[in-house]
């Protein structure tokens, strides 16, 4: 299900913890300790500036790479979090 949860945040673009969690049928803090152990494995990173989803999200040149907004946090996927969701 890791896997699955990293590529679905991969080809998800922007979304919402509770979202993804909705859509694999697990609690919202489940989902927390997987984005957890992605960020321990490499696979995520947290973006340190911090982010907050707005209008204004179309025009910004980070926008394909954050990937996961959780409490005003923005999770990128990794080069070798996206290796090992596409394999």
């Amino acid at each position: 299900m890791i896997k699955e949860i990293l590529g679905r945040i991969l080809e998800g673009g922007m979304v919402d913890k509770k979202v993804v969690a909705r859509e694999f049928g697990i609690q919202p803090e489940t989902l927390e300790d997987i984005i957890r152990l992605l960020i321990d494995r490499g696979y995520l990173a947290l973006e340190e500036n911090g982010c907050e989803e707005s209008a204004s999200c179309a025009s910004c040149e980070s926008r394909r790479a954050c990937q996961v907004m959780t409490e005003h946090r923005a999770f990128l996927v990794t080069e070798r979090g996206e290796r090992y969701a596409r394999s």
